[in-house]
C-alpha cells in the first residue's frame, strides 16, 4: 500500500486499515500514524496558512491491519493562527494524538537564518538502512547512513544521520510525507546497543520552516540527528533535515524508549 494511497483514504474519511508493511511486529510504525493525522488536520485549512508545527503523542501502540477512526477538534481559528488537535482511536481507545498549527505568514522586513547544512558523506559511502535489520516499514524508503554511528551495531556515537526519501517517490511531497520521512529514522541513540531492540516514541515535535513546501519527490533530504542524554532505557534527541541545495525543511525533538 502507496503512502499516497494510505493519505487519499483518509481525506475522503475512509479508514482502511493499514498494513502490516508499515508496521513494527504487530504495531504500525509511527511515522505513518503521524502522517494521518497530519492528513486529517489540514483538510480545510485556508490555503494561505501553512503547518509550522506539528505535535505526536503516543498514548498506546496502534495496531496494524484493524480498522480506526480519526477525530479532528479545532481548537482556534483566527486570522493568523489556526490550530487543531487530532485523535487516532482503535478499539475504542485513544492511541495517538496530535496538535497541528497552521499559520498564515505575517509581513516582516526581519528574516533569521542560522543554519548551515552539516558536511555529511554521500549516501554512495554509506549503508542502507534495510541493511541493518531494522522492522518492515523500512522497506518503503531509501536511506543511507552516513555517519560513524549506525543504528544498533554498538559503536557509542551520539549522532545518527544521513539521506532519506521514499523508495516508491509520492506524486508530491507534502506535509504528511515529510512527516513519515522524519520518523523512518531509528532512535538516536540506537547506535549505542547491539542488535535489534524494541523502541518506543513517547512524544515529537516538530518545527518546519518555508522551504517545507519546496521539497521535490525525489530529492534524498539530509537528516542528522544528535542525542542530548540517555538513561534507565530513555533517551532525548533532536535532528535537523534539510534539502539537497542546503535548505533547512525542519527541526525534530524525541523523547524515546529503548527496552534494552
Amino acid at each position: 500500500m502507496h503512502i499516497d494511497q494510505i493519505l487519499e483514504q483518509v481525506r475522503d474519511k475512509q479508514y482502511v486499515p493499514i498494513e502490516p508493511s508499515w508496521g513494527q511486529g504487530r504495531t504500525l510504525f509511527g511515522g505513518i500514524t503521524g502522517a494521518v493525522l497530519c492528513q486529517a488536520a489540514g483538510e480545510g485549512v485556508d490555503p494561505d496558512k501553512t503547518l509550522r508545527h506539528f505535535q505526536v503523542e503516543f498514548v498506546r501502540p496502534a495496531l496494524a491491519g484493524q480498522p480506526y477512526t480519526v477525530s479532528v477538534e479545532e481548537i482556534s481559528n483566527g486570522k493568523t493562527l489556526t490550530s487543531r488537535e487530532i485523535r487516532l482511536i482503535q478499539e475504542d481507545k485513544i492511541r495517538v494524538t496530535a496538535r497541528a498549527d497552521f499559520v498564515r505568514p505575517i509581513e516582516s522586513d526581519v528574516r533569521i537564518d542560522t543554519f548551515t547544512a552539516p558536511d555529511l558523506a554521500p549516501k554512495e559511502q554509506g549503508t542502507q538502512m534495510t541493511e541493518v535489520g531494522l522492522p518492515d516499514f523500512v522497506s518503503h524508503f531509501d536511506n543511507y547512513v552516513t555517519t560513524a554511528g549506525v543504528p544498533f551495531q554498538g559503536g557509542k556515537v551520539p549522532e545518527l544521520g544521513g539521506w532519506m526519501r521514499f523508495k516508491d517517490a509520492p506524486q508530491q511531497i507534502k506535509d504528511p510525507h515529510l512527516v513519515a520521512l522524519i520518523d523512518s529514522w531509528p532512535p538516536t541513540a540506537s547506535p549505542y546497543y547491539v542488535g535489534f531492540k524494541p523502541v518506543s516514541t513517547v512524544s515529537w515535535s516538530m518545527h518546519f520552516t518555508e522551504h517545507a513546501s519546496t521539497v521535490q519527490p525525489g530529492d534524498h533530504l539530509g537528516y542528522l540527528a544528535k542525542v542530548h542524554f540517555g538513561a534507565d532505557g530513555v533517551s532525548s534527541s533532536s535532528a535537523d533535515i534539510w534539502t539537497p541545495d542546503g535548505r533547512l525543511v525542519a527541526k525534530s525533538l524525541q523523547t524515546n524508549l529503548i527496552f534494552a
